[in-house]
Formats: C-alpha cells, sequence, structure tokens
C-alpha cells in the first residue's frame, strides 16, 4: 500500500512540475472520441457536463500536445452500469501515449488483465469484479496493484508475476503463495496477504509486506521467516487470537551489508525460558512491535519486564504493550530510541543510570501511569513523558527547551519538547519559563572539529549556527546533553579564528562569541565616572550570564559586574567609595580582571579616559602590564622592550679558566633548562657539562688575552664582547716596579721599597724636614689642602698650591651590542645634598640625583648616590675587592656611587660610565713651580691585572688605577676600561657588564708633589721637597663606585700631617 501510494504521489508531482491541468488544454480528437466512447459504454458520470477544454483537469495531458498520459476511471454503482460492460483491450488502443492506468469499481475482462497496453508502465485495480483467480503470468508493467478479495483464497505462483515488474502488491485476498523459484531480479516490493509463508530464500527483495489472514499457518512462519531477505519487512496480523513465537525473530536472515527495518502487528508469546532475548546482533536499524498482546515480557519478581536485547542502532517502537515500571531503566537495553507508549507502565520514574552517557538515547513513555518526580540524571537522556501521572519540577536541561522542536519528530505530533510533558502536574510546564542555566563552552578539537560542552546546552547541534552561517556537516555526542562534537565541511576551517560566535537557537536566539585560544582578557578602555561606575571595553569577556566566573578589582577596590554576557564591554559598580584623592589625581592604579582562571592586569589613572593601546599589548599577560593613559609598557621579570617581548637573556659574571683552559662559569638570565644550548670562547666550542636558569659551565680550551662570548639558546643569541679574559698564571708589573720595588706576579702589583711611591715605584718621597717646619694650615709653598664638594654637579675638588685636581662623573650611557649609543644621561647636574646622622658611621655624606625619563608606573626609576666618606682609622681601613685586599690610610676620602634600578632598552645592552679627571690652575703660581700639563695614558692596558692614567702640572702629580674586575650581582667578572685625553684632562670610560641588581668596581686615584716641587722660589737652598698624595678609591653598588681620595703632606719633619678635616668637607662651592 505504501509503494502505490509513492507511486501515486510521484505520478502527481510530475504531473505538476510538468503539465498545466487546464490552460484550455484539449487531448487529439481521436483521443477525444475515444474518451467519450468509454464514457458510453461505461456511463461514467465524473465526465459529466465537462468540455473538452476542461477534460485536461480531470485526467493528466501532455502540456503540449494535450494527448491523455494517465487515467483514472472509477465506475459507478452497479445498477448505473450497462449490463456486461466490461474493460477489454481495444478500449484503450487510442491511446498512445498512456502511462499509468487506475481503475475502481470496474469491471475487468480475463483479456484485459492478461494483455499489457501500449506503453502503459504501471497499473492499478481497486475494488474490481471479473477477476476470481490469477492463473497465469501477468503483463510486463513496471507496476502492478490489486486490491480486492476477488482472489481470496485462491493459490497463487511466484512465476505469475512478471520478470520485468519492480513493484508488485496483492491486497485483502489473502493468498496460497507458492514459490516455484522464478527468476524475479527486478522485483525491488513485494506485498501479500497470505494464508502461508513458503520459503522465500532465492528472492533478495529489498521491501516486502505480509498481511497474515485469519487462517495463517504459524508453522510456516517459524519455518521460513528467516528466509526472508528483505530489509525492509512490515508483517501484520488482525486475528485475535494468533500467537507467535518471538524466538523465531532471533532465528533472521542477516547480511553483511546494511540494517533491516522491522514493523510487526503480531501478537507475539514470551521468551520460553522467561531470560531477554538477545536479537543485538541481528542489524536491526528500526523495531516496531504494535498490539504485541498481554504475554511479551518476562516476569521477574512478579514485575513484568521488557524482553528484547537489541543494538544502539536501533530505533525500538513498543506500543500497546505489558511493562510493569520503568525499574531497572537497564530492561530496555542499549536502542538510541526508545518508545513504550501505552504499556501500562505505572510506578516512580527511575533514574537514568547507564554506562555509555555518551551516547544519545530517546525515551518515550507517553500514554502510561508513571508517577513521582524527574531526577537530574536524566539530562543525559532526551525524554518524552506525556500524558502520565508525574509531579514536581521538569529539570532546566528539559525546561530550557519547551520551545525547541523535537529531535525526531516521527515519534510524537506535538511540534515542541514542550509537548512531550504535557498531561502530568508538573510545577513549572510554561512556554515563559525563564532560563537561568544555560552555560556552553567551546573548544577548537581542529581546524574542521569544535567541542561544545557546558550545562543545559541542548540535545540539538544541527540548529546551531557559527559566525551566523554555518551550520554543522555531523554532530557527534560525547556526553549527551554536555559535550558534543560539532564538525563542518572541510571547505571551511577555524585554523586562523581566534575566536567566533555561535547562535544556538534555543533556548536564545542570539549570537555568543567565544575564543578559539586560550589567553587573558583584551583590555583597550577603561573609564570610571564619579559615581564609581566604571566601562572597560575589549574582547575575552565572559560570553553570556554566568559563563565563567569573573571578577574586577582596581588597587584594594572590588568591582561587581552589572552584566557578564557581552564579550566585548563590562559595567561595573565599586562596592565601596573610592577616595577622591585616587581619582582627582592622574595615580596609576592596577586594574586586575579575571575571566575563570585568565588574568589581565592594566595601569589605569581614574581621573581621566585610559585607551592609549600598548605595542602588542604588551605581548602577553606574562611578559608585561599595560598603563592605557601613558599607552607604555611596564615589563615583568625577565622581559624588556618596549613592547615587553624581548626576553632578559644575557650575561652578567664570568669566571674564566687559567690560560691551560679548564671549567669556565657564566652567570646570568638563560630561562629554563635546555638540551639546545651552545657557547663559544673567542669563536672556540666550550663544551657545556651543566645549565639551568642562572647558570652554565662549561670545559674552555686553552688560550689567552680577551676573548668575545656567544651564547645561542634555542632561537636566541646573546654577544658578549671582551666579557672573558683567561687568568695569566703570571702577571707583569708596570715598568717592571721601576727597579725600586718587588712584584707581586699574582696580582701584578707593585710593594715599592722604602721612600719610593707610584703604582710603579718611580716617584721618590723626601722625608727630610729640610730648613724647618711648615704650617699646614697655609697655603704657601705646597702646604695646605683645601677640599670642596659641589652638590649640584657632584664634583670633588682639590685645591694646593694654586693647582686644582677635579674628579666627577660625567655621563652614563646605555649602548647596544655595537657599542651605539642608545640613551645617554648627563651626571652633571641635579644633586641633592643630605648628610647622614648614623651615630655608627658619623663621617659620611650623600648626594642623589634620579635619572630623567628613566621611570616606569611601577618603578620610581633609576636613582644614583653618591656617598662620601672619610676614613679616620689610625692604621686606615682595610677593603676587600673581588678578592683582593687592600689598605686605605687614614685621613683619605672614598667615594661610593650606587646606580639602581636602571631600566635597559634590551637585554642585550650594557652600561658605560664615564669619569673625569682633570686639573687646572686657579692663580698665578710660583714661577719655579710652573709647569705645562703631561697626560700619561700609556698603561691602560686591559691584558694587566690593572690599568693606570697619570696627569702632571706644577710639580704635581695625579695617578688613578682602575682593577679591571667588576663586582656583578656579587660575583667577579671582567670589564675593559678606555681613556681619551685632552690637554688638561682624561676621561675615563669603564664598560661595565649587564648587570641586574649591583655592578661593584674599585678604581683608586692618588696625587703627590714631585721631586722638583720647590716650596720657595727666592733661592733658599734650606728648602725641601714636598709630597702630597689623594688617594680615591671607587666600588659601586647598583652600578657603584667607591673613591677614596688621600691627601698627605710631607714637611721637612718626619711628621706625616693630614690637611683634610671633616670641617673642610662642610665648605660646598654652591654655584
Amino acid at each position: 500500500m505504501v509503494n502505490k501510494i509513492l507511486f501515486f504521489f510521484i505520478l502527481i508531482l510530475f504531473l505538476i512540475i510538468n503539465f498545466n491541468f487546464s490552460n484550455g488544454i484539449i487531448p487529439p480528437i481521436n483521443e477525444l472520441n475515444a474518451l467519450q466512447l468509454l464514457i458510453s459504454k461505461f456511463n461514467l458520470t465524473i465526465f459529466n457536463n465537462i468540455p473538452n477544454t476542461e477534460i485536461c483537469t480531470v485526467l493528466t495531458c501532455d502540456q503540449t500536445t494535450g494527448s491523455i498520459l494517465s487515467m483514472l476511471i472509477i465506475g459507478n454503482d452497479k445498477k448505473y452500469t450497462p449490463i456486461g460492460a466490461e474493460v477489454v483491450s481495444s478500449d484503450f488502443l487510442p491511446f498512445p501515449n498512456l502511462f499509468g492506468l487506475n481503475f475502481r469499481n470496474m469491471s475487468i475482462s480475463v483479456e484485459f488483465l492478461y494483455n499489457k497496453i501500449n506503453s502503459v508502465e504501471s497499473v492499478s485495480y481497486t475494488n474490481i469484479i471479473g477477476i476470481n483467480e490469477i492463473n497465469q503470468t501477468l503483463p510486463s508493467y513496471r507496476e502492478f496493484f490489486l486490491v480486492c478479495d476477488c482472489p481470496d483464497g485462491s493459490n497463487f505462483k511466484m512465476s505469475y508475476i512478471n520478470q520485468n515488474t519492480s513493484n508488485f502488491q496483492i491486497e485483502n485476498s489473502y493468498l496460497n503463495l507458492i514459490n516455484d523459484f522464478p527468476t524475479l531480479n527486478k522485483l525491488v516490493s513485494l506485498r501479500f496477504g497470505l494464508n502461508n509463508l513458503p520459503n522465500m530464500s532465492n528472492y533478495f527483495i529489498n521491501s516486502m509486506g505480509l498481511d497474515f489472514g485469519p487462517n495463517f499457518d504459524v508453522t510456516s512462519f517459524v519455518l521460513n521467516y528467516k528466509t526472508i531477505k528483505s530489509s525492509y519487512r512490515e508483517i501484520k496480523s488482525s486475528a485475535p487470537d494468533m500467537y507467535f513465537p518471538i524466538e523465531t525473530l532471533a532465528d533472521q536472515y542477516v547480511s553483511n551489508v546494511g540494517s533491516y527495518n522491522m514493523r510487526f502487528q503480531l501478537k507475539f508469546n514470551g521468551p520460553q525460558d522467561n531470560k531477554p532475548l538477545n536479537i543485538s546482533n541481528n542489524k536491526i536499524g528500526y523495531l516496531t512491535i504494535s498490539k504485541p498482546g498481554k504475554f511479551l515480557n518476562i516476569e521477574n519478581n512478579s514485575l513484568l519486564e521488557f524482553p528484547l536485547i537489541l543494538n544502539y542502532d536501533c530505533k525500538l517502537i513498543f506500543e500497546y504493550g505489558s511493562i510493569s515500571q520503568t525499574k531497572p531503566i537497564s530492561q530496555f537495553g542499549n536502542p538510541y530510541i526508545i518508545s513504550m507508549k501505552h504499556s501500562n507502565i505505572s510506578g516512580d520514574l527511575d533514574k537514568y543510570e547507564l554506562p555509555n552517557s555518551y551516547q544519545p538515547r530517546i525515551y518515550d513513555f507517553s500514554g502510561n501511569a508513571i508517577t513521582g518526580t524527574i531526577d537530574k540524571s536524566w539530562c543525559n537522556a532526551i525524554l518524552l513523558i506525556r500524558d502520565n501521572k508525574m509531579t514536581g519540577p521538569i529539570p532546566s536541561c528539559f525546561s530550557c527547551y519547551f520551545n525547541s522542536p523535537l529531535v525526531d519528530s516521527s515519534l510524537s505530533t506535538y511540534p515542541t519538547l514542550y509537548g512531550s510533558f504535557e498531561g502530568n502536574n508538573f510545577t513549572n510546564l510554561d512556554l515563559n519559563l525563564p532560563c537561568t542555566t544555560f552555560k556552553p563552552q567551546i573548544e577548537r578539537q581542529s581546524n574542521q572539529i569544535l567541542i561544545i560542552y557546558g550545562n543545559d546546552i541542548g540535545f540539538n547541534g544541527y540548529l546551531y549556527k557559527i559566525n551566523g552561517t554555518i551550520t554543522c556537516k555531523t554532530y557527534d555526542s560525547i556526553e549527551f546533553g554536555k559535550k558534543f562534537r560539532f564538525i563542518v565541511n572541510n571547505s571551511i576551517s577555524f585554523a586562523d579564528v581566534n575566536y567566533l560566535s555561535i547562535n544556538f537557537a534555543y533556548p536564545f536566539d542570539k549570537d555568543y562569541y567565544f575564543p578559539l585560544i586560550v589567553r587573558s582578557p583584551i583590555i583597550n578602555y577603561v573609564y570610571f565616572s564619579n559615581d564609581n561606575n566604571l566601562q572597560v571595553n575589549g574582547a575575552y569577556f565572559s560570553s553570556y550570564l554566568g559563563h565563567v566566573p569573573q571578577t574586577l578589582t582596581i588597587s584594594d577596590y572590588t568591582f561587581q559586574i552589572f552584566d557578564s554576557s557581552d564579550f566585548f564591554t563590562i559595567q561595573a559598580n565599586s562596592t565601596k567609595s573610592i577616595p577622591v584623592s585616587l581619582i582627582s589625581t592622574n595615580k596609576f592604579l592596577l586594574l586586575t580582571l579575571t575571566t575563570n582562571s585568565n588574568i589581565k592586569r592594566v595601569y589605569v589613572a581614574l581621573s581621566s579616559t585610559n585607551d592609549k593601546v600598548c605595542k602588542n599589548d604588551c605581548t602577553d599577560n606574562d611578559h608585561g602590564i599595560c598603563n592605557l593613559y601613558l599607552g607604555t609598557c611596564v615589563c615583568l621579570n625577565d622581559f624588556v622592550g618596549d613592547d615587553c617581548s624581548l626576553l632578559n637573556f644575557f650575561i652578567t659574571s664570568v669566571q674564566p679558566s687559567t690560560t691551560n683552559g679548564g671549567e669556565a662559569i657564566f652567570f646570568g638570565s638563560f630561562l629554563e633548562p635546555t638540551n639546545n644550548i651552545s657557547l663559544t670562547i673567542g669563536g672556540i666550542d666550550c663544551p657545556i657539562t651543566f645549565n639551568s636558569s642562572d647558570t652554565i659551565k662549561c670545559i674552555a680550551q686553552p688560550g689567552n688575552g680577551i676573548k668575545t662570548v656567544i651564547l645561542k639558546l634555542n632561537n636566541k643569541i646573546f654577544t658578549g664582547v671582551d666579557i672573558y679574559k683567561y687568568i695569566e698564571l703570571s702577571i707583569p708589573c708596570p715598568n717592571k716596579c721601576s727597579n725600586n720595588g718587588y712584584c707581586n706576579s699574582t696580582t701584578g702589583i707593585c710593594k715599592c721599597n722604602k721612600g719610593f711611591t707610584l703604582y710603579d715605584c718611580s716617584a721618590l718621597i723626601n722625608i727630610d724636614d729640610g730648613l724647618g717646619n711648615i704650617n699646614n694650615n697655609t697655603n704657601n709653598g705646597g702646604g695646605g689642602t683645601n677640599t670642596t664638594i659641589d652638590p649640584g654637579t657632584g664634583s670633588t675638588n682639590f685645591t694646593n698650591s694654586q693647582t686644582n685636581f677635579q674628579i666627577y662623573l660625567k655621563s652614563l650611557i646605555e649602548v647596544d651590542i655595537n657599542n651605539n649609543e642608545v640613551k645617554s644621561y648627563s651626571l652633571l647636574k641635579n644633586w641633592i645634598f643630605n648628610k647622614t646622622e648614623n651615630e655608627i658611621e658619623p663621617n659620611k655624606y650623600i648626594l642623589k640625583q634620579q635619572l630623567v625619563n628613566n621611570t616606569s608606573p611601577n618603578s620610581n626609576g633609576c636613582i644614583i648616590t653618591s656617598t662620601i666618606e672619610e676614613i679616620k682609622d689610625k692604621n686606615g681601613k682595610e677593603f676587600t675587592f673581588a678578592g683582593t685586599s687592600f689598605i686605605v690610610s687614614s685621613g683619605s676620602i672614598k667615594f661610593t656611587i650606587s646606580i639602581a634600578n636602571y631600566i635597559y632598552q634590551s637585554n642585550l645592552n650594557t652600561l658605560k660610565l664615564e669619569l673625569i679627571s682633570s686639573v687646572d690652575k686657579i692663580d698665578k703660581i710660583n714661577n719655579c713651580n710652573s709647569k705645562d700639563t703631561e697626560i700619561d695614558t700609556t698603561n691602560v692596558n686591559d691584558l694587566s691585572t690593572f690599568n693606570y692614567i697619570k696627569i702632571s702640572k706644577n710639580n704635581k702629580i695625579f695617578s688613578g688605577r682602575f682593577i679591571n674586575k667588576v663586582l656583578s650581582d656579587g660575583r667577579s667578572t671582567f670589564f675593559t676600561t678606555n681613556a681619551r685625553n685632552d690637554s688638561n684632562s682624561i676621561i675615563v670610560s669603564l664598560n661595565l657588564p649587564h648587570c641586574i641588581n649591583e655592578c661593584l668596581i674599585d678604581p683608586d686615584f692618588s696625587v703627590l708633589i714631585s721631586n722638583d716641587f720647590k716650596s720657595e722660589c727666592d733661592g733658599d737652598d734650606s728648602s725641601r721637597k714636598w709630597f702630597l698624595p689623594v688617594v680615591v678609591v671607587v666600588p659601586v653598588v647598583g652600578v657603584a663606585f667607591i673613591i677614596i681620595i688621600m691627601f698627605i703632606i710631607y714637611k721637612r719633619s718626619t711628621t706625616l700631617k693630614i690637611m683634610l678635616h671633616a670641617t673642610k668637607l662642610k665648605k660646598f662651592n654652591h654655584k
């Protein structure tokens, strides 16, 4: 019957598409005449009063020629039909283009039944007379339909079906079917009313419909059901007391290809052993058992349970059966659709507890008497429970989707999920019930696959639309109702997509935005109004109400977020009043936004609009924090640069090997330990034996001199120019100590013989007091030294006998790897004086200045501090620097210069500090001592332990000694010194390493009076030589220099007088 209806539907569709029902089309005259003969012959009143121009409204005609293609001929009641009138072949010979004939209530001749009419392909007979049996092969119609009780009880052989017929149907008659095994390869659909079922094993018929009559032989069904090979089979019987053994279904034919759809309206007995019958291997795709009688079940503790075990791919419809209750829910087995409508089920609804929660399942228990409430475990399935006796609330996983269409509309006639809960006593069955529990999230699994998960996300992903238009190709369940796999066509890719929108259609028809990358939120605009309201614009915020936990604070103030439903905007209000002092000034406060576990921080000024975006958003949250008011980055941890993208990957200090080679140790910032690391010293590989985040050890090859180090780590390269100096086993002293002293070959320092001084023992000390005492407090001759400090320039001036020596810091320069200047800071002004009140160290004086434009929002910037200390210990004061001990004599002055918190432009850059040592005359000088300035830098040689400079003027000598080691972050390492000079000064450049916490260097200076100095120029040969040493020693904290100054005046007496007192230090030259 189904195929018959389908045929006529196709015929009507063909008519609609290709033909015009009226439009004045008239069939050819010969066909009109033949039609009139038929009308007259059978008194067909259906054509009464129809003009020729309307004939094609009743019949199907060719739209161009009008030729009749299909006829539906309905006869009158027998009393109006002429006696003896029956359909014969000649009645239709004038219709050459006929495609289909359909006769109802007509008398058909045997001659017509067995003869094919022209081009007719389909013939249908309904309630005809004249045919009592079929006893020979029928014509080669493609489709043959007979709906009539006329051949009831007759024998019918399968060979009566023509070999060219594909669709064959005899209904309303119950035949005695005889299979004589003809070849029917074209037969795809067969429907019979039968009294028996023969062996059908020789046919592969796609669709078979069988109607068993009241006299059907049940034994033939038991024996031959297994021979049916049809993929679709529909078997029914209206016999009230005819029962079939359910075990027959287990013994069916199973093909290697495809599945089987079966519909039974038969009464079955339950399994004989009262155990569930396993038919899960029968590849059943669709099983309907309708009105199976009261015995199709198994008894368990006086309760009737479902008797079959089916495979998951099966859709099970079990209607009007007899099952006691839903407990245990596992009795219904594994099918993905289980319908138990009208099956006398009572008792409370069981919890949904099946092991494979990822498998989608639909349960339809409509039309029963189930009581109790719906447990939330049912959110892992779709539940249809209309017309029962249930109470309580419907879980939100269903109530959020009351307006959503059913996933499988074939199960019910009502259009939405709401209808599946009607007919009960639920407390929240309301189409307008708000949904507040919808919380979807997504992640990208591949370029074509998204994972959609969360709370109350629905059951039908085919409704989803991505970015407005993209729908899913396949929708797989990972955990049904909670987690799904969304697959799109290969032409679509999510590879370069950072975020996207999804419209879920239900419960809300709106676009929600989701990130496909794990990142902190983006903030590009912050505005705070006077009423404590805050607006934040950006992206990657929460995409809907309650999507993820989201908090916002500014400094110590918490803000309540009004609406978390926007991906791009946040509206919030402070939970407590913010002081006016924080709002009225451009003070930078830290705003922290936490969305789920992702944190974003920015600096803002509440008094202004904050919308100056930082470069590259400071790379990411771990690299830096953007100041939205300034538009600059505050770099964190080991990152630098204007966008904080450069790693602080550098070497701060080196412990080199000797010239024989051996272990070399490098300290600095090297990220995490890795195997992809290499280091060269002077272009020669140094095999690495150990590496960590701050230390690298390797075995240096033998060598000598100063070398450049290149460190490679993954794709990062650090070049340390001239930072490695091999340790010499024997270090020569300058000028071999002028043969006036002993050379310490370990340190390269001269120990002068008695009566000699200077770094190379070339200066003679004369301790004869001559003609008499000289007053140390006078400035005549060589006596009297006045020391002044200029707090504006930070310079220290030593004035003696009209000659002024000066030491001061000129500039601090940041240079790149090629020694090019990156940034320069003048140090000649802006010093602020402050004397300490420390009782333990009362002899210290402090000068400070802050570098301009070397600050950050989270730092006070670079502070330079110069501390001046007078050494009063009678025996001097001992210092140890970089493993070397030395004495600073009593009466000396030590300068400590600290450069702290310097902010580098790049982790590859270093600092260069420039000192100036100069000399000039103050007034007219004694002619006998007047001499031009002489400058000597020949002993600036980094290959030695020390570098030396010397300035001579007016028979006074100023010398400087620079040790070539620096304490970088507390570790000794090598650095180089450069010197250049003009007529009256030397500029010394100290090339410091990339110190992070502290650099400490230690030059020292001295001034003495030469042998040729004359205290009196009047020819008095009783005068004696004056010697005035001044020692300056400079260690550095941050980048800290310690300058020790000693002015020692030797008179004619053998007593050494110190002319420098603390009171003198208080005489500042304010300019």
